[in-house]
């Protein structure tokens, strides 16, 4: 038991290292990155792609936790248009490095895609991976 529990942690404080971050924007305040070697066919029309959100001055949260990177899988809906954040992760250094300052698993209602946006670029990238 201890065993898998050891082994699910390691996965999980790995999982940014093991990553293939693609820059996809940056602007004076962040970078925004794509694993677009871990895109993962779903159902006919959909795919999940990891994000990562990396700020260059750390962040806080309502609470008070204070983070310098975020990591959110997304699902895309390549046919509709559509996206669904799945869960977020905090990291307290950049590039999802350091402590996991805090983590949430959900899922939100699917959204459209706006034409203007990142989200538009990354829904572009990882449907092409389809």
């Amino acid at each position: 038991m201890q065993k898998t529990i050891l082994m699910m942690l390691l996965a999980v404080v790995s999982n940014s290292a093991m990553a293939e971050w693609v820059k996809v924007f940056f602007n004076d305040t962040e970078t925004i990155y794509a694993d677009f070697a871990s895109v993962q066919n779903e159902e006919s029309n959909t795919v999940k792609m990891p994000n990562l959100s990396d700020y260059k001055t750390p962040k806080k949260t309502r609470n008070g936790i204070t983070y310098s990177s975020m990591i959110e899988p997304v699902r895309y809906d390549c046919k509709e248009g559509k996206l669904q954040a799945l869960s977020l992760a905090m990291y307290s250094k950049n590039m999802g490095n350091g402590k996991m300052v805090f983590s949430e698993s959900f899922t939100k209602e699917w959204i459209p895609v706006d034409t203007d946006s990142i989200d538009h670029v990354l829904w572009k990238f990882a449907c092409g991976k389809k």
